[in-house]
This record gives structure tokens, sequence and C-alpha cells, in this order.
């Protein structure tokens, strides 16, 4: 009688993410692919992800040997038109052997709602490799 009861416990369906979740994860995704696509240098993942404008400007940015570049989420905002991640990075560049550029920053990234196309980057930019000083 016990494993009767017991297996109708466990038949309760499992809770699903809201909309709301599934956006924010989903946006989430899309930005690691961007950053990796970035670290590789893949432009045609980079211009299938991006905004035609903003493509073009990270395209010609792409100068480094290597790269390192790391985020973290510190918020996700949802509204009609868009999804903003705002999130702190950290960056190295690999120029030449010996030259090594750091930089670190704040930034919104603005997803197009419905394509989750990157459509605008606010604050840091951190796919701009740093002027050296």
């Amino acid at each position: 009688m016990v494993a009767v009861l017991f297996s109708y416990g466990c038949g309760k369906d499992a809770v699903r993410p809201s909309e709301d979740s599934q956006l924010a994860t989903g946006a989430l995704d899309r930005i690691e692919v961007i950053r990796s696509a970035y670290l590789i240098k893949d432009t045609g993942i980079l211009q299938q992800q991006l905004d035609a404008k903003l493509a073009e400007d990270i395209l010609k940015n792409i100068s480094f040997n290597t790269a390192e570049l790391s985020f973290t989420p510190r918020m996700v905002r949802i509204t009609d038109e868009a999804i903003i991640v705002s999130l702190g990075w950290q960056g190295a560049w690999q120029l030449e052997k010996d030259k090594k550029l750091e930089n670190r920053g704040v930034a919104n990234l603005v997803l197009h709602r419905e394509s989750m196309k990157l459509m605008q980057l606010e604050g840091d930019n951190p796919f701009l490799v740093p002027l050296e000083k």
C-alpha cells in the first residue's frame, strides 16, 4: 500500500518555466554563442547573430591573435521589444607574442525580443580591443 501511495506522490507534473524565464535563458544562451564566435573569429556566426551595423563595427575590430573574454550577468530585463542583459565583463587580447592588452567594464547587451539578434551595446563594449597606453 505504501508503494502505491508513493508512486502517486511522484507522478505530479513537472513545474514548467515561465515565458520570461525562457526568454532570459535564451538571451543568455545567445550571448554565449556570440562571445564564443568572437573568440574564434567566426564572422559567419557573428553576422547571423548581430544587427548589420553592430556586426560591421565588431568585425573590423577582430585584429587580435587570441582573446579571452568572460561575462558575469547581473540582471535581465524584458520589455515588449527587447531583452536587456546587464553584465560585467573582463577581457584580454593577445596582439603579438609580447603584447597583451586587458580591459574590463560593464555593459547592457540589447537583444531584439523576437529574433534574439544583438541589436545594441550600451556602456563599455566588450568586443572592442583596447587601445595601447
